[in-house]
């Protein structure tokens, strides 16, 4: 999963909206997950993103599924409704509590001694980030940071990681639980994210 492949088999304009059918694979590029994309944009301003996809029978669950967006790297203040202040995952969430919160890149960055992905907020409703507001009726997982999934993977070190000068927004459908598989039992199947059937819309 840390060689992802997109391919985009059509993208198509009609009574304004753009519809993007495509599909995801890794290495092997048997596509793991097809999937429509709706995109509209109103005249107030608002565009909303909806998506319905198929995970592949044989997927056993992924870590995450979601969006990452390239902000500027000036847009460092944001506010949430969800589970915070801490970091918190779907099956580390209990200490977290629902409510209105404030932050910034610097504040959820945590320094793993092996970096990799910080900042989780499970349960949100609405992000607030450099004019622009993220809202979903059904709620969504998502995390700022100054480095890209792709930055984090590839660093075994901290001394590795080097910022881009951009703000990296994930909004994600689900992301999958911690567990403790490095030293300890397999993340339980109630923490995966092993879905079939995705619709997913803010």
């Amino acid at each position: 999963l840390d060689r992802l492949f997109s391919k985009v088999y059509e993208c198509r304009l009609a009574n304004g909206v753009i519809r993007v059918s495509g599909a995801l694979s890794g290495v092997s590029r048997l596509p793991f997950f097809r999937y429509t994309l709706s995109v509209s944009v109103k005249k107030d301003g608002a565009v909303t993103f909806s998506l319905d996809g198929l995970v592949r029978d044989k997927v056993i669950w992924l870590p995450r599924l979601g969006f990452e967006l390239e902000l500027p790297g000036d847009r460092e203040a944001f506010s949430y409704y969800g589970r915070g202040p801490a970091e918190n995952y779907c099956d580390m969430c209990h200490g977290s509590f629902i409510g209105r919160y404030q932050s910034s890149v610097r504040q959820e960055y945590v320094p793993y001694i092996r970096p990799q992905e910080h900042g989780n907020h499970t349960q949100t409703h609405m992000l607030a980030i450099g004019g622009l507001r993220f809202e979903s009726p059904n709620g969504f997982e998502c995390s700022v940071s100054r480095y890209s999934t792709e930055t984090l993977a590839a660093a075994a070190h901290t001394d590795e990681l080097h910022p881009d000068g951009k703000t990296h927004l994930r909004i994600d459908y689900r992301v999958s639980g911690l567990g403790s598989s490095a030293c300890g039992p397999e993340l339980p199947e109630k923490y995966r994210l092993k879905e079939k059937d995705i619709q997913f819309m803010f």
